[in-house]
C-alpha cells in the first residue's frame, strides 16, 4: 500500500486536516491578536460561568465548538425551585411586610372606632372645667383712654393675648384676648392660628371657655364690645340674663328687645354711671351658628355685650 492510500484509509482522529492557507504579509500578527482577544473573552465568560455556578451551587454542563458554547438543555425541563437563600430572604420580607400591615390596620380601625370616642371624652372634660371669665365692667372702662383701659385689664391679673396692640391702630383702640387661667398664651396662639373653625369640638371649647374678646373702637365715637362663649346656662334667654348681670344691668332702662335679622336674640336700653349714661346691647346666638364645628353642644352660644356713649 503507498503512502497516499494509508493516508485515505486512516483519517486522523480529529477530523480532517484542513491544508494550511497561504497568509499575506502582516495578518499572521492580527491572527495572533484576535486568538488572544477571544481567548481573554472566553477566560472571561468562563469565569462569569464559575461564579454563577458558585452562587447557585450547581454544575451547568456545556459543550463547546470553536468558539460556540452550547449549553446542556436539561436544565430548561428542571422543577422551578428557588435557591434556599432566595427562599429565606423572601420569606423575611414577607414577614415584615405582614407585621407592618397589621400596624397600619391596627391604627386605621382605631382611629375610625376609638377616635370619636376619645373626642366625646376629651369634650366632656373640657365642659365640665371649672374656669372664671372675671368679665370686666365695661361701665368701668368707658372713660379710659386706651393705655388706661391696657394697664387696668392687666393689674386685673388676666392671662392677655393682643390681638391688635394698644397704639398700632391709627385711629385709636385695640383688641385683647383674656385667655382661660388654664391655657398657656403660646398654647391659645398657636390655636387662634390654625383657626377655631378648624379645631375639633373639644379643642374649641378648651379654647373658648374662660375666654373673652375685648374690641375698643374709637373710629365711630368711642365704644367697647365684649364677646365669649356661653357653655353653662343651658337656654339663650338664661345667657342673655347672665351677661346682663355680670355688667350690673339687671335694672336699666330696656328699650329694645326681640330678634334681629341676623338671628341674634337681644335686650337694648341705657345706662347712667357716675361716669356718664351709655347706650347697651346685650345679644346671643348658638354657637353653632358662629363656627362650623361639628360636635359643639346644642346649649352652648355666643354671647357680645356693647357699650357706647349716648348721644
Amino acid at each position: 500500500m503507498t503512502r497516499e492510500s494509508a493516508n485515505h484509509a486512516l483519517p486522523p482522529a480529529d477530523g480532517p486536516e484542513e491544508a494550511p492557507r497561504p497568509s499575506s504579509p502582516g495578518t499572521g500578527r492580527r491572527s495572533h491578536a484576535r486568538a488572544d482577544a477571544s481567548h481573554s473573552r472566553l477566560n472571561a465568560e468562563d469565569v462569569w460561568e464559575s461564579i454563577k455556578n458558585s452562587l447557585f451551587h450547581r454544575e451547568k454542563s456545556t459543550v463547546r465548538i470553536g468558539d460556540v458554547r452550547y449549553h446542556d438543555g436539561a436544565e430548561l425541563s428542571r422543577p422551578l425551585e428557588m435557591p434556599v437563600r432566595v427562599k429565606a430572604v423572601m420569606l423575611a420580607a414577607m414577614a415584615v411586610a405582614a407585621v407592618a400591615s397589621g400596624l397600619f390596620l391596627s391604627k386605621y380601625f382605631d382611629q375610625v372606632m376609638n377616635e370619636p370616642l376619645r373626642q366625646q371624652e376629651a369634650l366632656q372634660e373640657n365642659l365640665a372645667r371649672e374656669v372664671s371669665y372675671d368679665l370686666p365692667s365695661l361701665a368701668a372702662l368707658m372713660p379710659l383712654d386706651d393705655e388706661a383701659m391696657m394697664a387696668s385689664l392687666t393689674e386685673a391679673g388676666y392671662t392677655l393675648y393682643e390681638r391688635t396692640p394698644v397704639g398700632t391702630n391709627p385711629e385709636g383702640g385695640f383688641e385683647v384676648i383674656k385667655l382661660p387661667a388654664d391655657l398657656t398664651v403660646e398654647e391659645a396662639g398657636l390655636m387662634y392660628m390654625t383657626g377655631i373653625d378648624k379645631l375639633s369640638a373639644a379643642d374649641a371649647v378648651r379654647l373658648l371657655k374662660g375666654a373673652w374678646t375685648l374690641d375698643v373702637s374709637r373710629k365711630a365715637g368711642e365704644s367697647i364690645r365684649l364677646r365669649y362663649a356661653d357653655f353653662d346656662s343651658g337656654t339663650i334667654e338664661k345667657a342673655v340674663q347672665g351677661a346682663m348681670q355680670a355688667e350690673g344691668l339687671e335694672s336699666a332702662e330696656i328699650t329694645d328687645n326681640g330678634v334681629d335679622d341676623s338671628g341674634n336674640t337681644f335686650q337694648a336700653g341705657t345706662v347712667a354711671t357716675d361716669s356718664g349714661t351709655y347706650n347697651w346691647r346685650v345679644s346671643a346666638i348658638e354657637l353653632s351658628e358662629m363656627y362650623d364645628i361639628s360636635g359643639l353642644p346644642n346649649t352652648a352660644f355666643f354671647v357680645g355685650i356693647r357699650f357706647g356713649a349716648a348721644a
